[in-house]
């Protein structure tokens, strides 16, 4: 066990790290379910997103989504790593 204020510190940096997670994963995730069921078209029935990005960003706005869902994942992945490695401790 280590001291409370190690604890505390513990606690609030996993908190922050989840509501992090949760705030920038809720962009990408949205952008991949409106790429296969677009709830914003561009007129045509097409996805709305791309075109809102500017010309050199939305030719790469697939490999964009790839980043950003893949950098999603291995931050959770280092979430769960950390909450296992202090779960004693963030359960007091």
């Amino acid at each position: 066990m280590k001291g409370l204020d190690e604890v505390l510190r513990l606690k609030r940096v996993h908190r922050r790290w989840q509501i992090l997670e949760y705030l920038l994963g809720a962009f990408p995730v949205f952008a991949i379910v409106n790429k296969f069921r677009p709830m914003l078209t561009d007129g045509y029935g097409g996805d709305l997103l791309p075109s809102l990005l500017p010309d050199f960003l939305s030719e790469r706005y697939n490999l964009i989504l790839a980043l950003a869902l893949a950098f999603l994942v291995v931050s959770e992945l280092l979430r769960r790593r950390f909450h296992k490695r202090h779960k004693e401790d963030l359960a007091l």
